[in-house]
Parts: structure tokens; C-alpha cells; sequence
């Protein structure tokens, strides 16, 4: 596994975490009140050491003589890039729709909504530039010739 895999289960991870995260403090704001003392605290303890045991055991190097990139590996960063960059507004989009048909054209929405819209939105970018990155390292050609 070269460091360009290792950063994407990363941020795979991360994105997981902070989704597990949100819905936390969703069900917070749901429930109107706060899980019971010892629930909390092992949800958020687990989640956090599991997320710093994932970067400390995938973000060192091999070895020192692996390189930092290649041509291949380049290549994968502006593919995966480009689908993210893509998914994102598409995603931007299928919001503003569902937003539009459900509140009308004169409805409002206040303004934490647009921040957890975008903080949504970005979640989920992060989440397809890791899948299209392992995607592609995974369905590729392993480096054989043609």
C-alpha cells in the first residue's frame, strides 16, 4: 500500500467519524437531551482512538526509500480530484432542489442549516476523492504491461 492509499483510508476514516460524530449530536438536538453519562463517553472515546490509531499505523512510510509519488499516482490525485470536484456540485445541486421544492421559492431557512449544508457537502467530497482514489488503485492494471 503506497502513501497516496494510506491518506485516503485516512480521510475514508475521517469522513466516517465525523458522520458518526454528527449523527451524535443530531440525536442530541432530537432528543432534546443528552445520551446517558457513561454512553457518551465511550461512543466518543472509541471514535477518536480509533480514528488516531488509523493515521499513527497507515501514515508512516514503508520504507525510506519509497518515493513520495509518481506519474501513476499523480495521475490517480487528478482523477480522483476531478470526480470529487464533479460529485460536489452535483451534490450542491440535488440541495438547492430539494431545498427549492420543499420550502417554495420564498421560503426561508435559517442560517446554521447552510452551514451544516456545507459542512455536509464537504463531508461527502472528501468521501468520494478517498473511494475514487482506492477505486482506482484497486480496479487499475497492478502495474502490469500491456
Amino acid at each position: 500500500m503506497n502513501r497516496t492509499q494510506k491518506v485516503a483510508w485516512i480521510f475514508l476514516f475521517s469522513a466516517v467519524l465525523g458522520a458518526v460524530t454528527a449523527a451524535y449530536v443530531g440525536s442530541i438536538f432530537v432528543l432534546g437531551r443528552m445520551p446517558p453519562r457513561p454512553f457518551g463517553q465511550i461512543v466518543a472515546f472509541v471514535a477518536f482512538a480509533f480514528l488516531a490509531l488509523t493515521i499513527f499505523a497507515l501514515a508512516g512510510r514503508q520504507s525510506r526509500g519509497e518515493p513520495e509519488a509518481d506519474e501513476r499516482d499523480k495521475m490517480i490525485w487528478r482523477k480522483a480530484a476531478a470526480i470529487s470536484f464533479v460529485g460536489s456540485w452535483l451534490l450542491l445541486g440535488v440541495v438547492v432542489l430539494i431545498l427549492g421544492l420543499t420550502l417554495g421559492q420564498t421560503g426561508t431557512i435559517p442560517v446554521y442549516v447552510l452551514t451544516i449544508i456545507l459542512w455536509g457537502v464537504a463531508m461527502v467530497t472528501m468521501l468520494v476523492y478517498a473511494v475514487a482514489i482506492l477505486v482506482q488503485y484497486g480496479w487499475g492494471r497492478k502495474g502490469e504491461q500491456p
